[in-house]
């Protein structure tokens, strides 16, 4: 869980003094980062209320330092609000030794390489072309159902065949947990950053294949195995530990001007309580098409069918004692205004009945970086 803190902007003004302050001996780095800002009117289908707003979205700020030859180092921390108050949680925290320029291992704290968005587009929404992240790939502290986030060991390497590229990576690293104060869902998913609840470690892996016979194309398969301690969320879900297995493929095609991203994400949760094995799936697919290098209209279609069980009850994606569907259609317009920051509007057909209903959102956002 996050922990609010006051101040936030103090902090950041004080590292950034301090690394300007330091002696000329050290070594310098340059501090990057991401922000946006984004207004959303929703409105309900059937009754035609309405709410809108503006929202301050992460504000992210990372370093990636070469501290010697083979070694790298790299830190991402963001300020958010979650409603009330800002909080600053640390997101990625990572050193790396690489081997040669094929086979690099890393220790620390990584996004999982489950997929193919969540290792392609991080914490910066300029990085992506549209305004947020399909809906079951948000982060554990946005009502996040995978785990995107791991604390441990990576490796990840590349090899050149005659046919294409292959790219193989694995992680090996803590568990993710659930808790809460026993007050009731929602709660998030906890990667255990500070060490894990049991001796029992989680692993990723995926391979990936890049044809040198169509530029731009490219392939995935992934997966994770790992346990989920459950420990006092209340609202109905007992303690718990789940056998997780997570599998994905991938498929995408960046070039001449068009994208084409799709993804399709199956669970099997395991539930030690009452021995049953339920099983859940998510799918996106997105597609644009760049106009004269500055204008992207795109469009995406994603769904997630979720049984109720413990895991998916536990993170609030479902009410305890109901499945739910829910399905977000999307159109929407990029416009760059230079390679640092791009206007976005898009409006999106939401289908929730089993617990929200059926609504429209207009989004409009303003990204950048720095």
């Amino acid at each position: 869980m996050k922990k609010r803190i006051r101040g936030a902007s103090g902090l950041l003004l004080a590292l950034v003094v301090a690394a300007g302050a330091a002696p000329a001996v050290s070594q310098a780095f340059e501090l990057n980062g991401f922000g946006d800002v984004t207004f959303t009117n929703a409105e309900a289908s059937n009754s035609g209320e309405s709410n809108n707003g503006f929202a301050l979205g992460q504000l992210d700020f990372y370093v990636a330092e070469q501290i010697g030859d083979r070694i790298d180092v790299l830190t991402e921390f963001v300020v958010e609000s979650p409603g009330e108050g800002f909080v600053v949680d640390l997101e990625r925290l990572q050193i790396g030794y690489a081997f040669n320029n094929s086979n690099k291992v890393r220790a620390g704290r990584f996004h999982n390489l489950i997929g193919y968005w969540n290792t392609a587009y991080h914490h910066g929404a300029q990085l992506q072309t549209t305004i947020g992240r399909p809906f079951f790939l948000e982060f554990e502290d946005e009502n996040g159902v995978l785990p995107v986030h791991m604390v441990g060991l990576w490796y990840d390497g590349h090899f050149e065949t005659s046919a294409g590229r292959v790219g193989v990576g694995v992680m090996f690293g803590n568990g993710a947990s659930i808790t809460g104060d026993g007050s009731g869902p929602p709660v998030e998913l906890n990667p255990d950053s500070a060490g894990d609840a049991d001796n029992d470690k989680a692993v990723s892996a995926r391979i990936s294949f890049n044809p040198s016979s169509v530029r731009g194309l490219g392939v995935g398969v992934s997966g994770q195995m790992g346990k989920v301690n459950i420990v006092g969320v209340g609202g109905g879900v007992p303690n718990d530990q789940i056998d997780q297995t997570i599998w994905a493929v991938d498929l995408e095609y960046l070039a001449h001007n068009a994208e084409l991203l799709a993804e399709y994400y199956a669970w099997s949760n395991d539930s030690q309580t009452n021995g049953m094995t339920e099983d859940s799936s998510a799918y996106y697919v997105q597609l644009g098409y760049t106009l004269a290098e500055q204008v992207t209209p795109y469009a995406r279609y994603e769904s997630l069918d979720a049984t109720s069980e413990p895991y998916f009850d536990a993170v609030g994606m479902t009410p305890v004692g109901t499945d739910r569907t829910k399905a977000i259609a999307t159109v929407g317009v990029r416009y760059d205004l230079n390679y640092r920051s791009a206007l976005k509007a898009e409006w999106r057909a939401i289908d929730d009945s089993d617990v929200d209903g059926s609504y429209n959102e207009l989004g409009v956002q303003w990204s950048f970086s720095f």
